[in-house]
This record gives structure tokens, C-alpha cells and sequence, in this order.
């Protein structure tokens, strides 16, 4: 009577085969968080298209874009008499969310999926341009929102805003940030902050002759930029905070928002060498070589590297979309495929 014979791996196959497995599990742990990066960027990207596509139709019908929260209304241009209390807020400044604004409020498909609260410098508190009303939904889908009562966010504690504040820092994505202006408005401010050095817009001085006389609101909003957090997770200081100067808190602080948004606008468009790429922007730091400890390069009588407006320097950056750009962006030498 024969015998018969077990087949089996052999101690060599095993270890073979648990080899291959390493290697394949090593490959994917390198490169799946990479693909996974690359197809939220892709999502990013297209997400900024569709919310310049929304206010680009928002233009078209009002011959300007969204005002920024915060803002004065344009009907209270020579009205330099800001309300003291909540009552009058919502009839003197802007208080809603321009993608509210704009009739897309709550769509997930066009939030920063980057983020994860709408805190996106991580410093623990909202700032004044992260602020964006979040609203009360209801069953309906639809948000329920108290303009009428809600005073105008200063930074400070609010009780009537507890609730809206919390629920900012624990939401899991926001808006992009938006900060509209006027190009006029803005070339001037841009020239003042160039002639003093000011490479991070840290001074405002009304007095001085390309600031004096600008008045706010402008006539209209023609030019805007989008911010997100990028793969970098912050804003890494691209929204500053207020001075305290006289020029912010004059008149119950009725042009705060404005001063900071033109702030913010030149740091978001900021190119002080000239290269066609923007300072900040985390595809021109990371791709075109924008940042490091070995690009240097005048400006002001200073040698600058390029730092990020914090205290992490040579990091990522955010992401940024301008709408009149015309460096290296528009022929896509940016693109993220």
C-alpha cells in the first residue's frame, strides 16, 4: 500500500512570500499618502473653479463681488456714524457669508478639504477673518440664521456669539477664506507697504499721501482671492490681526474689516521678487522652489528668504487662488497632476 504525501510551502516559500508582502505593504505606505494628497488637491482645485464661477456670475449681476463679512454696506459710504450697539449691525455692515451671499451656503462640495475647523492659523480662537457664520440647520437642509440679532464680530467674547463660535471650532470643514477689494484702492495700499518696507503689510498710516483720502466701502469690489489651508493645514499667518490703531478702531471700528482685508490681500498676492510666482502659495513653495533657507533676495535694503508671516518658516504655505493673476498660474505651471 503506497503513501501518500502532504504538499506544502516550504519554510523558503513562506518567507519569500511574507518579503513580497513587506515590500508591496513599504510601497504603499510611501506612496498611497501621496495619491491620496494628490486627489484632494484635485478636488481642491476644483472646487475653487466652481466658487470663481459663482462669483464671477454674482459680478455680472451687481457689477461687483460679495462684500467680506464685516464690511460697511455701500449704501453707508458717507455714513461715518457706525452703530454702537447690535440692534443697527445688520442694517449698517455686511454680517453674511458670501458664499450665503451667493446662494451656495452649506455645500460640502465646495469647503476647504483641508481644513478641520474654521480656526486655520491652530491658534485655538476664531480671528476676524476666519469668522463666517455657520447658522442653525434645519430639518429642512436649509440654515436658520439671526442677522438681527447677532452684534458684529471684534475678535472679543460675545455671549450672543458662544454658540456660533463654538460650533466654528468644531466644525470638521469651512469656507475658503475670501477677501474682496478694490484694485484702486488696493494699488495704492500696495504702493505704500513697497516705499516702506513693510513686507509682511504690518503699518497703516492714513496720513501718508498714497493712503490718505481712501475711504471705505469702495464703489465696488472688482478683484478678490480665495484662501485655503492646503495640505499644510493652516493659513500659516496670511491673515493678520489688527493693529489697534486709531485708522481700525475710529468710529466704532467701522473700517477694521476693510483695513484687514487689504492687508490680507497683499500678503495672498504677494510676489517682492518679481518671478511671476506668489510668495506664499503652497504650489510655488513647494514645486518652484519659492522658499528655503538658500533662496535670498533684496528688498527694502533687507535680505529677505522669503519667510512665511509666523513663526514657522520654509513651510508649506496655503493654498491661494487670485482672480486676476497673471504670473506663472494661468499657463498651469502650477497644476498639481
Amino acid at each position: 500500500m503506497g503513501t501518500s504525501r502532504i504538499k506544502g510551502f516550504t519554510l523558503i516559500e513562506l518567507l519569500t512570500v511574507l518579503a513580497i508582502i513587506s515590500i508591496l505593504a513599504a510601497m504603499i505606505m510611501a506612496v498611497g499618502p501621496r495619491v491620496i494628497e494628490r486627489a484632494k488637491l484635485r478636488r481642491l482645485d476644483n472646487a475653487l473653479r466652481q466658487v470663481s464661477t459663482a462669483l464671477v456670475a454674482y459680478y455680472t449681476d451687481n457689477k461687483t463681488y460679495p462684500p467680506g463679512y464685516g464690511y460697511v454696506g455701500f449704501e453707508h459710504a458717507k455714513d461715518r456714524n457706525a452703530p454702537a450697539g447690535p440692534a443697527d449691525y445688520s442694517s449698517y455692515y455686511n454680517l453674511k457669508p458670501f458664499m450665503y451671499l451667493m446662494g451656495y451656503h452649506g455645500d460640502a462640495g465646495l469647503l476647504d478639504e483641508f481644513s478641520t475647523s474654521f480656526d486655520t492659523d491652530r491658534d485655538g480662537q476664531i480671528g476676524l477673518l476666519e469668522f463666517s457664520h455657520i447658522g442653525d440647520l434645519q430639518p429642512d437642509g436649509k440654515y436658520k440664521f439671526e442677522w438681527n440679532s447677532w452684534p458684529r464680530y471684534l475678535g472679543t467674547a460675545e455671549p450672543a456669539l458662544d454658540t456660533e463660535l463654538s460650533n466654528q471650532l468644531q466644525a470638521e470643514q469651512r469656507p475658503f477664506i475670501y477677501i474682496p477689494v478694490n484694485k484702486q484702492q488696493f494699488s495704492r495700499a500696495q504702493k505704500f507697504w513697497l516705499q516702506t518696507g513693510a513686507q509682511y503689510a504690518q503699518t497703516w498710516d492714513p496720513e501718508n499721501i498714497n493712503l490718505k483720502g481712501i475711504t471705505f466701502p469702495p464703489r465696488s469690489y472688482d478683484a478678490y482671492v480665495l484662501i485655503g489651508v492646503g495640505p499644510g493645514g493652516s493659513t500659516f499667518g496670511l491673515l493678520p490681526q489688527p493693529l489697534n490703531i486709531p485708522a481700525e478702531t475710529a468710529d466704532n471700528s467701522r473700517d477694521l474689516y476693510h483695513i484687514l482685508g487689504l492687508r490680507a490681500y497683499f500678503l495672498a498676492t504677494r510676489d517682492l521678487n518679481a518671478n511671476g510666482v506668489l510668495d506664499f502659495d503652497f504650489r510655488a513653495r513647494t514645486q518652484l522652489r519659492e522658499a528655503g533657507p538658500e533662496i535670498a533676495y533684496e528688498f527694502g535694503g533687507q535680505t529677505l528668504q522669503n519667510e512665511l508671516p509666523c513663526d514657522t518658516p520654509f513651510n508649506y504655505g496655503p493654498y491661494i487662488y487670485v482672480s486676476e493673476w497673471n504670473g506663472r498660474y494661468e499657463n498651469e505651471a502650477l497644476g498639481t497632476n
